[in-house]
């Protein structure tokens, strides 16, 4: 496996669009306070730019950014998706989540949680998402629509998963990063089969995907990487 630097340092957050992603990155000034810096990422012309925050709020909570920025207060740690109905979903890793209206109006504040343990990430299918459960070591599906959990992978009494982190639905694939043993695992859903993708010397937060580009994000940095 090849790993292609591309950016090093601590990133907080990444969020893909159809393009490439943004993310947020903390960084120490000359002054020794720590601020929060965003980035963009063009996949199709190979580009690495500094963007504003508007750039970065905007491709992550839709055109009603300000207003979901506002009510969230911390926008950066958390995941977010688009619903298929049109609505916006915000997830931290403590379970507490927010689902905002196509206007940036509250739908609905709640907290997902399984067997007591806050679930985090996000990852479309169809009407439900999947997302991981770290102290469980396991990822659920949820509805939303009327908040059950039909599915669950995994467990503390299993060794499918090592304190996953988050999970990115590809195709009929979930990709799943486990900080524990360090490997991002393959779940063919329509086959229920499930096996190692790849294996880092380093803990893994993120696997994505741009065109037929791979990116994960490792406790050092960001990084492309060839199968």
């Amino acid at each position: 496996m090849n790993a292609t630097e591309i950016y090093r340092g601590e990133v907080l957050n990444i969020t893909v669009f159809d393009k490439g992603f943004v993310f947020a990155v903390k960084k120490e000034n000359s002054g020794g306070s720590v601020m929060v810096k965003f980035y963009g990422y063009d996949a199709v012309n190979d580009k690495f730019t500094s963007i504003k925050k508007s750039v970065y709020l905007k491709i992550k909570f839709g055109f009603e950014y300000e207003e979901i920025a506002d009510t969230l207060g911390d926008y950066v740690s958390c995941d977010a998706a688009f619903l298929p109905d049109g609505r916006i979903m915000a997830i931290y890793s403590s379970g507490e989540y927010y689902i905002f209206n196509s206007d940036g109006s509250v739908s609905l504040s709640s907290q997902l949680t399984y067997r007591g343990s806050g679930a985090c990430d996000i990852a479309l299918d169809g009407d439900c998402i999947w997302c991981a459960v770290p102290d469980e070591n396991a990822i659920i599906k949820y509805n939303p629509a009327d908040a059950k959990v039909p599915m669950r992978i995994g467990g503390t009494v299993a060794s499918t998963f090592d304190r996953p982190c988050s999970v990115t639905k590809i195709d009929g694939t979930l990709y799943v990063c486990n900080q524990g043993n360090r490997k991002i695992r393959q779940y063919e859903i329509a086959s229920n089969k499930i096996r190692d993708y790849m294996t880092f010397k380093e803990k893994v937060y993120k696997y994505v995907e741009s065109g037929k580009r791979k990116f994960v994000l490792l406790k050092s940095g960001l990084y492309e990487v060839e199968v």
